[in-house]
């Protein structure tokens, strides 16, 4: 099998316990008798982000070394760069962290799965979670992506009360202006939807007087 994970790129961050993860696997898989008698051998690789094309060279790597399983990307929309080029080589692509609801319905001949609950579950958990606690006016600070514009949409749209988005860039020095912003909204909730920069804004949060 081979890793298809972020060593490198945005999500580099979650690479280490997703490596971790599928080390684990491969020692209880190989403990337990391995695959059809024989042990999985691990052909570690990095997927980057979507900034680069590490993940293309990776996925080649892994169909010319004859994997059977590509366990990757992290990222939903590296994924969608190499989900027809597994799919077609044959190959078991298998998600850790997928989340996309374009995957749900993808045409990908019965090769792709995932073990994340799709946005439009996990915005309607949140949105409605919010509102069992009591929340009446909420704002969603999202960074500007799929992944955080998509998140933050299905959140709100099950939220029953009223609802403030706030869009962020997560590349951004900081986060003043933003959290300004959230501030003047007066909630009794605010979401992040957000990877690392999510510490920076949670600091700015509790500078400004409503943080957690």
């Amino acid at each position: 099998s081979g890793s298809l994970l972020p060593e490198t790129g945005s999500l580099a961050f979650l690479g280490p316990p997703e490596f971790a993860g599928v080390d684990l696997a491969v020692a209880e898989i190989n403990a337990a008798g391995g695959v059809l008698g024989a042990d999985i051998e691990h052909i570690r690789g990095d997927s980057g982000d979507t900034s680069s094309d590490i993940a293309q060279q990776t996925a080649d790597s892994h169909i010319s070394a004859g994997v059977s399983a590509i366990v990757g990307a992290a990222s939903s929309g590296v994924s969608f760069t190499v989900i027809d080029k597994i799919s077609s080589a044959g190959i078991v692509h298998f998600s850790p962290a997928n989340t996309s609801p374009d995957f749900t319905n993808y045409a990908d001949d019965g090769y792709y799965f995932r073990t994340a609950p799709s946005d439009t579950f996990q915005g309607a958990v949140l949105g409605q979670l919010m509102a069992k606690e009591g929340a009446k006016n909420i704002v969603v600070l999202n960074l500007d992506d799929a992944y955080g514009n998509g998140l933050a949409k299905y959140a709100m749209a099950a939220f029953s009360g009223t609802s403030t988005n706030i869009v962020y860039n997560p590349t951004a020095a900081e986060f003043s202006a933003d959290v300004a912003k959230a501030k003047a909204a007066k909630p009794d909730a605010i979401a992040i939807i957000g990877f690392d920069e999510t510490v920076k804004i949670f600091t700015e949060l509790i500078k400004q007087g409503i943080g957690p």
